[in-house]
């Protein structure tokens, strides 16, 4: 079940990306569709870092967890 919910999570940040990139006023992937167009690597550069960093965390954390569940049950 939790590893089922690691990668439902990898898959939940693309989706979200994929979903501000399709249309949405604020966000990530507004910053990267913004920063493209008015030509800021700088910008894009930082939303995909901070995006690698939240896909990153989200597993430290879930993978945490699930090393705390495996001695409780263990």
């Amino acid at each position: 079940m939790i590893s089922g919910l690691r990668l439902a999570m990898a898959q939940s940040w693309l989706f979200l990306v994929a979903a501000e990139l399709a249309g949405a006023s604020m966000g990530l992937g507004f910053l990267l569709t913004d920063s493209q167009n008015n030509g800021r690597v700088d910008r894009v550069l930082l939303a995909i870092v901070l995006l690698a960093l939240l896909g990153v965390l989200t597993d430290i954390i879930i993978g945490f967890v699930e090393k705390r569940l495996l001695r409780k049950w263990s």
